[in-house]
């Protein structure tokens, strides 16, 4: 008998307080397996330097939340991503999530696109599309540490919500029935499609659980911890830096007094003075940051 798959997810931002959390859940009789999960303060910390329209921190609330379901179905030592690419506002997204749940994110927007105000998460059609555009296309990919090769999936941006788009990616890509948010079963569409937006914000695993499933038996796995990861640390940074070349960094040196890199994944700004500097081109430096990050 075919597998189906239930993915929830509430709001990102969980409301106040809470632990970021995954929780897998089995129908007892049921070939249908599935997923809760709120990221509560990893997002927070996820978003802590960055800066986005409220519509375009709410796509990305939604693309980070996807990735951490999409990374929880398999077994991996490694990195997922789910990119966007389209021709709307925004014209590139990238949520990543590891084996072990550390999340990170970025978006880049068109150069002076402008962000209707009232667009908002799981909002009308035409929000999702006003961000995306049309004829873009959304990619899969998983590099895993024990081999070289990575696995990559990538199909047109069909749906008029992100959900839409990865139900399509999975019957294209992976021939699962997938319903992501809403349902997996034909006779659980009922529970899902009733889900009221405050539980599914706020609620615990067990209510929305309740609520999708009803009267099927259903078996809830205790909770794996979701938090945020940037990989970006002051050893990497200055290995950019040398990377960039002497005579780059001196010539920003004297323009500017110090230099500046900026992680594009968390917002983080690492600053470098003349010291810091000539401390990491100086010959046989070690891979070391500087003394303070701004």
């Amino acid at each position: 008998m075919a597998e189906a798959r239930i993915d929830v997810a509430g709001d990102p931002s969980g409301g106040a307080g809470g632990d970021a959390q995954l929780r897998r859940f089995v129908l007892e009789r049921h070939p249908v397996r599935g997923f809760w999960t709120r990221l509560d303060a990893a997002w927070r910390e996820l978003h802590g330097f960055q800066h986005y329209p409220p519509a375009v921190q709410a796509l990305l609330g939604e693309a980070v939340t996807a990735s951490v379901l999409l990374a929880a179905t398999l077994k991996f030592d490694g990195t997922l991503s789910l990119q966007l690419q389209g021709n709307g506002a925004v014209r590139l997204l990238v949520a990543q999530c590891t084996h072990d749940l550390r999340i990170r994110a970025v978006a880049r927007m068109e150069p002076g696109a402008a962000v209707s105000a009232g667009v908002e998460a799981g909002g009308a059609a035409a929000g999702f599309r006003e961000l995306v555009g049309r004829g873009g296309r959304m990619a899969v990919t998983v590099e895993a540490e024990e081999r070289a090769a990575r696995y990559q999936g990538i199909v047109a941006l069909e749906g008029e919500s992100l959900a839409a788009c990865l139900e399509h990616y999975f019957a294209t890509s992976e021939q699962l029935p997938t319903r992501i948010a809403l349902a997996a079963w034909e006779d659980l569409q009922a529970g899902v499609a009733s889900l009221p937006g405050p539980l599914l914000r706020s609620g615990q695993a067990e209510q929305v659980l309740q609520r999708v499933c009803g009267e099927h038996e259903a078996r809830l796995f205790a909770p794996a911890p979701v938090r945020f990861g940037c990989r970006c640390n002051p050893g990497r940074v200055a290995g950019l830096l040398r990377a960039l070349g002497t005579q780059e960094v001196r010539a920003l040196l004297a323009e500017q007094g110090a230099v500046t890199v900026t992680c594009e994944f968390c917002g983080r700004p690492y600053r470098f003075d003349a010291v810091d500097a000539e401390r990491v081109l100086a010959d046989g430096a070690q891979p070391a940051g500087p003394q303070s990050v701004n």
